[in-house]
């Protein structure tokens, strides 16, 4: 059997005691045996890097000193796995920042580094790969250390971005994330008793779900994730890592700024304070609604829209429908887009500079839709690509 070479997490929730480090050991024993590659990435043990952060502020510390401190916790669970993983005759090795085999380079944005992927990549080929197959390298998450050797953070959940940058590094099968719950939910089981465990989403969709305040992956992890990397989220009770759980495809593209490819047109509705349905209307390609005004930006006939929405001024439920035609819908989407700070303003700015009215703004998580009469959409276009490129 040909087996796959597999980037494992394993989180701080599945890292609470000796009995979690050996149960992970054996599981880990057994797909090695079974012919796969296998990398772990660890967290610190369950609330290790909230104290250490606490102390470490209390007296002061900040930058890189604040990092060497906070990323102690991953320096323990690194060796401690690797202690297990030896206890049960699996060849393993420990890898901190103080190892000369160490791969994850970052910037020096302390508290919030970004991996530095050539650099990465490079040291991960030279020493991580070479291991896989022979024995199961354990390598710390969160921390990265800058071509300068001073210590660094990744941010929350930069564990997940470690795993997944070097399983993209290392052209992996899979980047498994091990969770104390099953998968990637329909909704917070606390909140909703019959959620259920997603089989498969997009990238995209996944991006969505975290920025919308799904706890179980990083927002910042999936920007690093490549298009012929599986990523599996899995819960530790299933046993394994190569199997189960939640499938997430694909990949966050860069920075995009695409014109909507026919004018489009822009319906207003006035209601008189009553919710609108637009059930059974086709073409709506986005609404806004604030007050008791609602907007509808429509793809095909808004005549026909229009129509259909007179019916609520005829019964009363709203005052006026009006329309709008040549709109042009610019949208903007990509990786990084929802940590570009002021984004709005470096949208509208340039924009209002050049004469350009915004006629409607739309943003939801990492995409934002920008409206503007279509004779303007090349040049609005094509500054928003100078300005956010």
């Amino acid at each position: 059997m040909v087996g796959k070479r597999v980037v494992v997490k394993l989180g701080g929730s599945v890292l609470k005691g000796p009995e979690d480090f050996r149960r992970i050991a054996e599981i880990t024993k057994r797909e090695f045996e079974q012919g796969h590659e296998l990398l772990l990435v660890v967290s610190a043990m369950k609330g290790h890097t909230d104290q250490l952060i606490d102390m470490a502020e209390r007296v002061g510390a900040k930058d890189e000193l604040l990092d060497s401190i906070a990323g102690m916790g991953e320096v323990l669970s690194a060796r401690l796995m690797a202690a297990a993983l030896n206890s049960e005759g699996v060849p393993s090795v420990a890898i901190d920042p103080s190892s000369p085999k160490w791969p994850m380079i970052t910037n020096d944005r302390f508290g919030d580094a970004d991996p530095d992927l050539p650099r990465t990549c490079g040291a991960a080929i030279s020493h991580i790969e070479p291991l896989l197959g022979r024995m199961v390298p354990v390598i710390c998450g969160y921390i990265g250390k800058t071509k300068d050797g001073k210590l660094t953070t990744l941010g929350r959940g930069g564990s997940d971005t470690t795993a997944v940058t070097l399983a993209r590094c290392l052209n992996a099968d899979e980047v498994v994330l091990v969770k104390d719950s099953r998968g990637i939910m329909t909704a917070d089981p606390k909140m909703v008793g019959n959620a259920h465990q997603i089989s498969e989403l997009k990238a995209e969709e996944a991006l969505m779900m975290s920025l919308g305040g799904a706890k179980v992956l990083h927002h910042k992890a999936l920007r690093y994730l490549a298009p012929a990397v599986r990523m599996r989220v899995v819960s530790i009770d299933e046993g394994r890592f190569t199997g189960g759980g939640t499938v997430v495809h694909g990949h966050i593209p860069d920075l995009h700024v695409e014109i909507h490819e026919r004018p489009i047109s822009m319906v207003t509705l006035l209601m008189n304070g009553h919710g609108l349905n637009v059930s059974g209307m086709e073409g709506i390609l986005s609404i806004s609604t604030l007050d008791r005004a609602t907007i509808m930006y429509v793809d095909g006939d808004s005549e026909d829209t229009v129509r259909r929405l007179h019916s609520l001024v005829e019964r009363g439920e709203a005052k006026a429908v009006t329309v709008r035609r040549d709109v042009a819908m610019i949208r903007v989407w990509g990786a990084a887009i929802e940590e570009i700070p002021g984004v709005i303003h470096k949208i509208s700015e340039p924009l209002a500079a050049m004469g350009i009215n915004i006629l409607g703004l739309q943003t939801v998580h990492n995409r934002i839709a920008v409206f503007v009469d279509w004779k303007d959409r090349e040049r609005a276009a094509e500054e928003l690509r100078v300005i956010l490129g």
